[in-house]
């Protein structure tokens, strides 16, 4: 009797450790890192939605997913649209309508202030993760992201990357290769430091979901998450689809996307901003709500 009950003791406490270390990772993620955390994007259009679930690769590119994640936990995403629909990927993830119902597609897509949300009223960084400084000293840091690529020096042991592919993430910049002044980044393949031209390693929140099925790479920028399953592959598909036909039913032939040149303000490069021309999207493309499902 004695041993018995013992053993449901025994029992008993090992399932409630279990949970209370179940809770501690829920509560303190950082030190709970899975090699492939998981998130939810969920993204409305034309009265419609659509959840993609992703895997997203830390153990590959750590840096790219730690910072995309801290956006996430920001909420940074939710309430931002896709504005640039190209003919292979549709870049997201900058920009927001201040009256997303009635705002006129075009005439009103407004930048979302990343430089709000990431500094203080001071101007210091307030992200966790940085990468990227103005001196060599690291003296003084910024809001921006080093860039995982191979253009920027990195590689992968195994040579297993990941590439563009049907519904991949990966990080975007607008930035051009003329912006060379030179920064100072941290690398994520050992304890060491690096610097390469601004352009290189200019990536703020703005990514792209990978939308032909024909695989591709492109050295300067990062891939650095996957469909999870195939119900998001034939959500994927289906919102793809939707466009397609909201596109067949508008009138005498009329396109889905409109040009608009815009300028985009950036303290890091020559002159305080760049130019930038945006394919968007006549009907919204939103971004409802990124959630991570796990760390």
């Amino acid at each position: 009797m004695i041993k018995t009950l013992g053993k449901k003791l025994a029992k008993i406490v090992a399932v409630a450790l279990s949970a209370v270390f179940m809770l501690g990772c829920a509560l303190l993620f950082t030190g709970c890192e899975s090699r492939n955390p998981e998130i939810t994007m969920r993204i409305s259009f034309n009265g419609e939605t659509y959840e993609l679930h992703y895997k997203l690769s830390r153990d590959l590119y750590s840096q790219t997913v730690a910072h995309y994640l801290e956006l996430v936990d920001l909420g940074y995403f939710n309430g931002t649209v896709f504005h640039d629909y190209q003919i292979d990927r549709m870049v997201g993830g900058g920009y927001t309508y201040e009256d997303m119902e009635n705002g006129d597609a075009i005439e009103d897509l407004t930048a979302k202030d990343y430089d709000a949300a990431t500094t203080d009223e001071n101007g210091e960084v307030t992200l966790k993760n940085i990468t990227v400084w103005e001196d060599e000293a690291r003296e003084h840091a910024t809001n921006r992201l080093h860039g995982e690529t191979s253009a920027n020096g990195f590689s992968i042991e195994s040579g297993a990357g990941l590439r563009n592919r049907f519904g991949v993430l990966g990080m975007y910049t607008y930035v051009s290769a003329r912006e060379r002044n030179i920064v100072y980044y941290a690398k994520s393949s050992d304890d060491g430091y690096g610097k390469s031209e601004y352009y290189k390693n200019s990536f703020t929140s703005m990514f792209y979901i990978y939308t032909s099925t024909s695989s591709s790479t492109d050295s300067n920028l990062c891939v650095f998450a996957e469909l999870a399953d195939d119900e998001s592959k034939d959500a994927l598909n289906d919102l793809l689809d939707a466009i397609g036909d909201y596109e067949a039913a508008l009138e005498d032939g009329g396109k889905f996307t409109e040009i608009k040149d815009v300028t985009i303000a950036d303290a890091y490069a020559d002159g305080g901003s760049y130019e930038a021309e945006f394919e968007v999207p006549v009907e919204k493309i939103v971004i409802e709500e990124v959630t991570v499902d796990k760390y």
